[in-house]
């Protein structure tokens, strides 16, 4: 249903978010409104979220940023629609659609129409539909007579061709019931069905056929039936015939069973029939004249062209051409018979769950033939169809669990619930109620029947996490001794990564940059902190050499330009943006080495640094100096000389 639907509205102003809002309210839909890239972070992060609207101009994270951290959750690749009223290039929005997987990027302003269009475009596949169509119950396996009564009901107007697939759902599962049947021309069938045969069909023409076919087989003479009219029995029952010896049981019973076939014949020509069916549940058991369901399927095979022309059934199973097909019981007996014995690649296929497109492509010039056993097969209630939008539910679902689940498994309960947007002081309460609406979406009880084995394995594990963690830091001695036992082995991680860092800087200062950089990342995996990070920089660029490029250098730069607080005041965070700036051939580089050298008089490797850049320096005077003299002015040479003070 629609107001099950989910839409996530980014927005920094609130104006703009409220008729967001209303715009997806009017819809059906249900809107949630965030207007910091962090709160819309811990939305996806803790709740099923089906689309979003973003603005790109957001505080601190752009738009952009946020769905490409949106992609990492359990939000997965649900649609995302941009709006920006700054960026109105064309070429930025469709980079940003392609680097994001984005649906749609609209301007502001923007018509009403406009958000409308590109939202209901966005759920179309998720709007779950009221009225089925005949083709929507080849992907359906309907176990309970509610479930098949229900599926009845809500089939839209149907064609004559149509009526046997709608016969055969009732027939296999053994109903009792009764349909009503009404064709475009008027006319009126009744079918009666008893444990999963046809009964009885009443129409206008019912007794006159039965009539008919007891004549033409000679079960009755026309002189007989013309005597029983004269005596004023126009209006009669088959049974009374046989009651006055006219003709025998048997030969009513088998007149029965043709008139069935007959009017079923008939109803099957029609272009469009209105059905409805009432369960009567059990009854007495079916009278021989009855057609049980291999009847039907023995008559429909000897009249496949007649009753399915190729044209009807290309269109009839066009929906469901590229689906998976399911085996859902056995329909060996098929492939011996002389339609289908020679049609071994669609036998290989069903039974391997291959698709209706491979079986034609196996078949070349015998596509009427792979129709019509493959019609064969639906109406034996052998095969269903695996539904593709349903099968892409679940894969996308699958995915959204193994990416939380990857981000979850190895986080401590403090840092599972950080990922959920509670800081390290948050109290029971808030513990509690963001493990409610966890709970909401991401509850194992509520995967649908459908649900993978795997799918439900992961969504386990995840609530499993969750709920662990919940236990812990809802408990306040488990909580204190989860942050005793946290701080010790941050403790004791610091100091064995202080050690590694300490080795680096002493192979740093052998020339072993190599080894050092290995030391740092070892270290980094254990305890990452901001000096390690200058450490690194320092053993990359000294081992890099030639690979490390501009871009790279210009990066490192970055990061260091993005370093705050007493970090910011050691002499490796100078050392390494002296290199930086050096690699980069900037004059400034050589104050950063100086600045290293005041924090720490005993680094002598800043020091070398400086000397080397200060040397180039006088060499590059020295050479402008002499290259004035051999090519420069000469009255500025003979100038120079005169000036010249005496040795």
């Amino acid at each position: 249903m629609k107001n099950a639907l989910k839409v996530l509205i980014v927005d920094d102003d609130k104006a703009s978010a409220n008729m967001l809002s209303e715009i997806v309210k009017r819809l059906g839909f249900k809107p949630m409104v965030a207007h910091r890239s962090v709160d819309a972070l811990n939305v996806v992060r803790l709740q099923t979220v089906h689309a979003a609207l973003v603005d790109v101009l957001l505080p601190k994270m752009t738009g952009v940023e946020l769905v490409k951290e949106f992609r990492k959750t359990k939000f997965g690749d649900n649609p995302v629609i941009f709006v920006s009223g700054v960026f109105k290039d064309k070429a930025f929005a469709a980079e940003t659609l392609k680097e994001t997987g984005g649906l749609d990027f609209l301007f502001k302003p923007f018509s009403v129409e406009e958000m409308t269009a590109s939202l209901n475009r966005a759920l179309a596949s998720q709007v779950s539909v009221e009225k089925w169509s005949v083709q929507s119950l080849l992907t359906r396996k309907l176990n309970t007579n509610r479930e098949r009564t229900k599926a009845i009901e809500n089939l839209e107007e149907i064609h004559g061709f149509d009526f046997p697939f709608v016969l055969s759902i009732l027939m296999d599962t053994g109903c009792s019931g009764h349909l009503n049947i009404v064709s475009d021309s008027g006319d009126i069938f009744g079918v009666s069905l008893l444990k999963g045969t046809i009964s009885e069909v009443d129409s206008s023409e019912s007794q006159a056929t039965s009539v008919l076919d007891l004549i033409s087989k000679g079960f009755l003479s026309q002189e007989d039936w013309d005597e029983f009219q004269k005596n004023g029995k126009r209006k009669f029952s088959l049974e009374k015939l046989v009651q006055e010896g006219y003709v025998s049981p048997h030969a009513v019973s088998a007149a029965r069973h043709e008139q069935i076939m007959s009017d079923f014949r008939t109803i099957c020509s029609a272009q469009s029939l209105q059905i409805n069916f009432v369960d009567q549940g059990e009854g007495d058991e079916p009278a021989r004249h009855a057609v049980h369901h291999r009847d039907m399927l023995k008559m429909l095979e000897a009249g496949l062209n007649d009753f399915f022309p190729e044209s009807y059934l290309e269109q009839f199973y066009e929906s469901v051409k590229h689906a998976p097909i399911r085996t859902v019981k056995p329909v060996s007996d098929i492939w011996v018979d002389s339609l289908f014995k020679d049609l071994a690649a669609i036998k290989e296929l069903s039974e391997n769950g291959g698709t209706l497109d491979q079986m034609l492509q196996a078949m070349p010039g015998k596509s009427s033939q792979v129709y019509q056993c493959m019609h064969y097969l639906v109406l034996s209630r052998g095969i269903l169809f695996d539904d593709l939008n349903r099968a892409k539910n679940i894969n996308a679902m699958l995915d959204r669990y193994k990416k939380l689940y990857g981000e979850l498994k190895d986080k401590t309960p403090d840092k599972i619930y950080e990922y959920f947007g509670a800081n390290a002081t948050a109290s029971s309460s808030m513990i509690a109620n963001i493990f409610e609406e966890y709970s909401k979406g991401n509850h194992p009880d509520q995967l649908g029947k459908d649900a993978t084995p795997e799918l439900k394995e992961l969504c386990k594990k995840c609530y499993d996490l969750v709920k662990a963690a919940h236990d812990v830091l809802t408990d306040e001695s488990k909580k204190t001794l989860l942050f005793q036992n946290l701080k010790a082995q941050a403790t004791e991680k610091n100091n064995v990564a202080m050690k590694l860092m300490a080795d680096g800087l002493d192979m740093l200062k052998q020339g072993r940059a190599s080894d050092a950089l290995l030391k740092f990342k070892e270290a980094s995996s254990i305890a990452p902190n901001n000096r390690l990070v200058f450490a690194t920089i320092w053993a990359e660029i000294k081992s890099g050499g030639a690979s490390v490029t501009k871009p790279k250098l210009h990066d490192y730069q970055r990061t260091l330009e993005a370093i705050t607080g007493e970090d910011r005041k050691t002499a490796i965070f100078y050392m390494a943006l002296g290199l930086v700036k050096k690699g980069l051939g900037d004059p400034s580089a050589i104050q950063q080495f100086e600045r290293a050298i005041q924090l720490d008089g005993l680094m002598v490797e800043a020091r070398r640094e400086m000397n080397a850049l200060n040397v180039n320096l006088q060499n590059n005077k020295t050479n402008k100096k002499n290259e004035n003299i051999f090519t420069g002015d000469i009255t500025e040479i003979v100038s120079q000389l005169f000036r010249r003070k005496p040795d």
